[in-house]
């Protein structure tokens, strides 16, 4: 459950700011976190894994910069996946040597600046990938600014997910083959290039820990073959995927999640963390207003001002997000809560139980911290919404809502 997101006098509350204070002053949707619940879900693994560790915070799952900054002035690093998110990173205060650069289409540019920036891990996906870095490291006189790594696909039956969220399978676009990927340490050490670690990510929403477990067990059977090239690892990058039960709102194990990893640790390998989900998704809500009411012979319908565009995974992963209101009410009807985007796919809840709001009242979707700001759009002319952050008993303004001018902002017109 979220840590001190609570009804005080039937008005919901993050510790001693009311949710209906910020709403009102910013408008809707409008998206909220708390820097204390994403800082100490940070310091809470990092003070489970009791080991070697780099803990890598994902920016694809949460962008905002002001949040960003409390993970990067606390010590942590960055899992990135693409220029731009190196570009935010840096802006954001992460060192360089905290940065791990993953993502399975880095164009050769990326690659260039992941170099000049002088990040710690390349995590490289393809053949191709590995063939660019050998020439720059080539024209760069046998040099390279960041550590090499290889992500390698170490199947393992996942729980019945979303197809979209197992990536490590050997039909996945993502990472290397066993085989793939120890040709080419071989080919690394050989051309003196001498790899820095080993990358694997299983998928997302991963829930049970044996998986984890499973996977740890692969890995450290492939370590053991790399170790009889003659090649020294310096660090595992154990990727993300930890997920949460967003119905229930059940809290992952840190510590479980930690431990299964140990077994790596013990060999003398530091692990690398990119976590996501976990920390960012319970770090967020997302405020909306009912901004019409309908009534058909089969539904109650809240017509509210958020959707597809602002909370995209919901109808992209057919996920679920609780529904609660900012006022606690009496008497309860069963609604569908849709948004205002043109697609018969643009809903957040289907058949939730809600007190029988009226028109201009609100409603917050809880576990809104991630992959939802970070994947919003402007299909249907919608601007971005306004994202505030809490920090204590104060809050302000981490991101302005975008206006109608900065739509066409690129636009060339007469």
């Amino acid at each position: 459950m979220i840590v001190n997101l609570e009804y005080k006098n039937g008005e919901l509350n993050w510790g001693e700011v009311n949710l209906r204070k910020i709403a009102e002053e910013f408008g809707t949707p409008l998206f909220i976190y708390s820097a204390d619940e994403f800082l100490g879900r940070l310091k809470l693994l990092a003070k489970c894994a009791d080991y070697e560790k780099l803990i890598c915070f994902s920016l694809k799952s949460n962008s905002v910069v002001p949040l960003l900054k409390e993970a990067s002035q606390n010590g942590f690093g960055a899992d990135v996946v693409s220029g731009g998110e190196l570009f935010i990173a840096e802006k954001a205060g992460f060192s360089p040597q905290k940065i791990v650069f993953s993502g399975i289409g880095k164009t050769n540019e990326e690659i260039l600046q992941a170099d000049q920036k002088g990040i710690l891990l390349l995590n490289i996906e393809s053949e191709s990938e590995y063939r660019f870095v050998k020439k720059l490291f080539s024209e760069n006189g046998g040099k390279l600014n960041f550590g090499v790594s290889f992500r390698v696909k170490f199947e393992v039956e996942l729980e019945k997910l979303h197809p979209y969220l197992g990536v490590g399978k050997k039909d996945s676009k993502f990472g290397l083959s066993e085989e793939e990927a120890l040709l080419l340490y071989e080919d690394a050490l050989k051309s003196k290039i001498y790899p820095k670690g080993l990358h694997f990510h299983l998928g997302s929403q991963i829930k049970d820990i044996e998986i984890f477990r499973k996977a740890v067990e692969l890995a450290t059977r492939f370590l053991s073959k790399i170790k009889e090239k003659g090649i020294k690892l310096e660090w595992v990058d154990v990727g993300g995927g930890l997920g949460l039960d967003y119905e229930n709102l059940t809290e992952p194990s840190f510590k479980d999640y930690a431990d299964s990893f140990k077994p790596i640790a013990d060999e003398g390998y530091k692990i690398i963390f990119e976590i996501g989900r976990a920390v960012s998704a319970p770090s967020g809500v997302l405020i909306t207003k009912v901004i019409r009411k309908k009534k058909t012979p089969t539904k109650n319908f809240l017509i509210v001002d958020a959707g597809m565009t602002e909370i995209l995974r919901i109808p992209l992963y057919k996920a679920y997000h609780k529904i609660i209101p900012l006022t606690q009410g009496d008497s309860e009807k069963t609604f569908d809560v849709v948004g205002p985007i043109c697609e018969n796919s643009d809903y957040i809840g289907q058949n939730v139980l809600l007190p029988d709001l009226e028109e201009g009242e609100f409603l917050c979707v809880l576990y809104a911290g991630a992959y939802t700001s970070s994947m919003s759009s402007n299909y249907n002319g919608r601007t971005f919404p306004a994202e505030v952050v809490i920090k204590g008993n104060k809050f302000f303004l981490a991101r302005r809502r975008q206006t109608l001018d900065e739509l066409i902002s690129r636009d060339q017109i007469d």
